[in-house]
C-alpha cells in the first residue's frame, strides 16, 4: 500500500504547530506505518441510528536518521488531527487519554510516550459518530501531523467520503476431501453498501491443514513452495450493488495427516489493507495465469455490521475422508528405579472423548491416591475392571493428556506397553492406528 507521506517543515499547513525543530541535525525519521486513505462515514440512518464508523487507527515507526541518532527514540512526539471535514457531519468523541490525547473543538491533539528506534506506536486517537442529514459523496479531508523534538515533520491527508461500502463474503463447507488431495477455494465477495469502492480489491488467503499452489501471476505468496498465504490484487472498482468470485479457484493441497481444515480469506479495499496483514512487495509471485473476477448473485453473502468498509472475512471449511479416523498417540514412562513417576497419557488424533486403555510395561505398577490427594483440575487414569489388566484413562477435563502415575518397580530391558482407544461412533476408516507403543526410559 502506498501511503501519501510528505516530509515537511512544521510551519506551514492545515493546522497551527508549535515550533519543535531540534537545533542541531535530525536523529530520527518517523513514518507511518499504517494510516487510512479513505475514511467512509457511514450515513445516519432513521430512525435514531448512527452505524458505527470505521476507526481511523494510527501506526507510527521510529528508526535512527541516516546521519545516526545518538537518543535511541523519536522524543517528544506529538500528533496533531485537524477534523473539521467533520463539522455538520459528526460528532467527535472517545479521545485516547492512554496516548495523551485531548480535544478541542474539531481538533484531537495527541502527546505520545516516546518511540524507540525499530518500535512504534500504534493507537485509536479519536472515534467519531455520524449525525443525521448528510448527502453521499466526497465531503473533505482530514490532515494529521506529526512532530518530534528528533525527526522532521511528516503530514498525511485522508480524503473523506459520505457514504459507505458494506463488503461481504460468502462462506462453504467440503467434506470427503482426499487427505493429500486438492482443495478449491474460490474466493466470492460484494458491495451491499451505498457507495463503491474506488480503488482495487486485495484478497488475502491463509491456509490451514493444507499449502497453496503458487499459480496466479496477480498473487503474491509467503514461500515459493508449500505456502500458508497468499495476496492476490484486483483492478476494482467495486460499486454497490455488486458482487464478484473468481473465475479459478485458488488451489490448496491437503497433508496426509489432515483430518480437518480452512481455507480462510479477507477481502480488503487495496488502498487500505491492514498493514501488517499483507504480504512485501518482494513476495515470491505466481507464475502462471492472471487470476480475474466474474460478477455473481451476492445476495447471500454475510458481512460484518460494526467493520462495514474496513474489510470481510470468509472461509472455505473441509473434512478429508480421516475426520472420523482415531490414532492413539504414544508415549514413554520416565524414570529411577523405586520412584513414583508421573506421565501424561496423550488423547489420541481425532479424540471422541472416549476412555483410553494403557496396558503397563513389565516391571511398571499404577499408583492410585485418594481424591483429596489429587490435583482436582487434572484427571487421573484408574485401575481398570480387569484385575492386572489394562488402566483405564480418560476421559479428561484437561485439553491435552490424562495423568498417570506409575511406580517403576524394576528393570525389565525391552519392556513394552501400549495404549488404546476404541473406534469413533462414525466408521473408522483405519482402526491399525488405534493402539500405539508406551515405553520406558531408566534414568541411572
Amino acid at each position: 500500500m502506498v501511503f501519501a507521506v510528505v516530509l515537511a517543515a512544521a510551519g506551514a499547513g492545515a493546522v497551527a504547530l508549535k515550533a519543535r525543530h531540534p537545533a542541531q541535525a535530525p536523529g530520527a525519521v518517523l513514518t507511518f506505518r499504517s494510516v487510512l486513505n479513505t475514511f467512509y462515514l457511514p450515513r445516519y440512518t432513521a430512525p435514531g441510528h448512527a452505524p458505527w464508523a470505521p476507526e481511523y487507527r494510527i501506526r507510527l515507526a521510529a528508526a535512527a536518521a541516516p546521519s545516526g541518532g545518538s537518543q535511541g527514540a523519536a522524543r517528544q512526539v506529538e500528533a496533531d488531527f485537524d477534523l473539521s471535514v467533520f463539522k455538520g457531519k459528526a460528532d467527535i468523541w472517545g479521545e485516547n487519554k492512554g496516548y495523551g490525547c485531548a480535544r478541542s473543538g474539531f481538533r484531537v491533539t495527541c502527546a505520545l510516550p516516546d518511540i524507540k528506534y525499530g518500535e512504534g506506536a500504534d493507537f485509536l486517537p479519536f472515534q467519531v459518530k455520524p449525525k443525521p442529514g448528510t448527502a453521499l459523496g466526497p465531503a473533505g479531508s482530514i490532515v494529521v501531523t506529526v512532530h518530534s523534538a528528533d525527526a522532521p515533520t511528516i503530514r498525511h491527508t485522508t480524503r473523506v467520503r459520505v457514504g459507505s461500502p458494506y463488503l461481504t463474503t460468502r462462506n462453504r463447507k467440503l467434506t470427503g476431501v482426499r487427505p493429500g488431495g486438492e482443495v478449491g477455494l474460490t474466493p466470492a465477495f460484494g458491495n451491499r453498501g451505498d457507495t463503491g469502492v474506488d480503488g482495487g480489491i486485495t484478497v488475502m488467503v491463509a491456509a490451514d491443514g493444507s499449502t497453496l499452489l503458487p499459480r496466479y501471476g496477480n498473487c503474491r505468496y509467503n514461500k515459493a513452495a508449500a505456502a500458508t498465504e497468499a495476496q492476490c490484487d484486483f483492478p476494482g472498482p467495486l460499486p454497490a450493488g455488486t458482487a464478484y468470485e473468481t473465475d479459478h479457484p485458488v488451489i490448496a493441497v491437503t497433508g496426509q495427516d489432515t483430518r480437518s481444515g480452512s481455507l480462510h480469506y479477507s477481502v480488503w479495499p487495496t488502498a487500505d489493507i491492514d498493514g501488517p496483514s499483507q504480504l512485501p512487495g518482494r513476495a515470491v509471485r505466481g507464475t502462471g495465469e492472471v487470476l480475474r473476477l466474474r460478477p455473481v448473485d451476492g445476495g447471500a453473502f454475510t458481512g460484518s455490521e460494526s467493520y462495514r468498509s474496513g474489510g470481510a472475512a470468509g472461509a472455505l471449511d473441509f473434512e478429508t475422508t480421516r475426520v472420523d479416523d482415531v490414532e492413539a498417540v504414544g508415549f514413554t514412562i520416565r524414570g529411577r528405579v523405586g520412584e513414583e513417576v508421573r506421565t501424561e497419557v496423550p488423547y489420541p488424533r481425532g479424540y471422541r472423548g472416549d476412555t483410553m486403555w494403557v496396558t503397563l510395561p513389565d516391571g511398571v505398577s499404577l499408583v492410585t491416591r485418594p481424591p483429596q490427594d489429587l490435583q482436582s483440575e487434572d484427571s487421573y487414569c484408574r485401575e481398570g475392571p480387569a484385575k492386572g489388566g489394562p488402566v483405564a484413562c480418560g476421559p479428561g477435563a484437561e485439553p491435552y493428556a490424562v495423568v498417570l502415575l506409575v511406580r517403576i518397580d524394576k528393570r525389565v530391558e525391552g519392556a513394552r506397553g501400549s495404549v488404546t482407544v476404541p473406534p469413533g461412533p462414525a466408521a473408522d476408516p483405519d482402526q491399525d492406528n488405534n493402539t500405539a507403543p508406551v515405553a520406558v526410559e531408566y534414568i541411572p
